[in-house]
């Protein structure tokens, strides 16, 4: 057999017709999202989210996973854009579709922060008053629409922390901040994280300036404050347990400390059950439509 080589094919010969359109998705643009509220109390506050209109509607709808900020500083602006402070360090840490929440109260302590924190999930609830919203929402139009259901959620019956409303029969009863969304409160014990002493948590920003972009800003101290102590069933009972609250003073970003910084301890807290839970509910409540909670 002789083996002849093949000539290859001319741009005219191939595509006679001219080239095929080939259409590429668009480029993805993220677009923040900061709207101000108020807070329990009937003070000014601000949350902030990364939206992609690109990839659908924009939608005004907040995510249910969120971190929450307290601004310390009496000169910190009351209406800033929220994602100057967090985006440049998100995108460092993988940290998508999270809302960021900032209260201000200038020269507040930690224990004052730790109060408005208390006083803020009493009258706005947990995620969990949402996300079971959602699903009953989502068995609904399963039904109607004569589908199966095909997926259980016995997270809150087996296991672990009860959230304080999770008996409660007021899920539906409208209250002066119900269109907001609940705050982060895990439901399982240790959340299977090994680090996972303190069942709730929130940050503290002394600074004025709210940037955190340029490799300089990056490295502003914070306060990463964490309170509630889970109890450990292999500590001795007569072991000493943690303080009621604890308080440790972190970089935004730093590659010199264990957890990476602030933003490298929310990367490691966020893969959980509760985030996982968020926002699978919060894509749900967006085929639904929902606009507000």
């Amino acid at each position: 057999m002789v083996r002849t080589k093949t000539r290859a094919r001319t741009f005219e010969e191939k595509w006679p017709n001219g080239a095929p359109s080939i259409k590429l998705p668009p480029a993805t643009k993220i677009v923040y999202d900061n709207v101000v509220f108020k807070d329990h109390t009937g003070a000014q506050a601000l949350m902030s989210w990364p939206n992609r209109p690109t990839w659908g509607p924009k939608s005004s709808l907040p995510p249910l996973a969120s971190w929450i900020f307290y601004m310390t500083h009496p000169d910190v602006p009351r209406d800033f854009d929220g994602s100057l402070l967090y985006s440049e360090l998100a995108f460092d840490h993988h940290l998508g579709g999270f809302r960021y929440e900032f209260f201000f109260l200038p020269g507040a302590t930690v224990e004052q922060c730790h109060a408005h924190f208390l006083g803020e999930m009493e009258a706005r609830g947990t995620i969990w008053r949402q996300i079971r919203k959602v699903r009953r929402a989502m068995k609904l139009k399963k039904q109607e629409n004569g589908e199966e259901e095909t997926k259980d959620h016995p997270d809150h019956e087996e296991c672990g922390f009860e959230t304080e409303d999770q008996d409660s029969d007021s899920d539906d009863e409208a209250t002066p901040d119900s269109g907001l969304p609940g705050l982060v409160w895990p439901t399982r014990k240790r959340d299977g994280h090994y680090p996972d002493i303190y069942r709730g948590w929130f940050f503290i920003y002394p600074d004025a300036d709210i940037e955190c972009r340029t490799p300089e800003q990056k490295e502003r101290e914070m306060y990463l404050v964490e309170f509630d102590p889970v109890p450990i069933p292999d500590w001795d009972d007569e072991e000493e347990m943690d303080e009621p609250i604890c308080s440790r003073r972190m970089k935004a970003k730093s590659d010199d400390e264990f957890e990476g910084g602030i933003f490298g301890w929310m990367q490691i807290k966020g893969v959980s059950h509760w985030e996982e839970e968020a926002n699978e509910a919060t894509g749900d409540a967006l085929k639904l439509g929902w606009e507000s909670w």
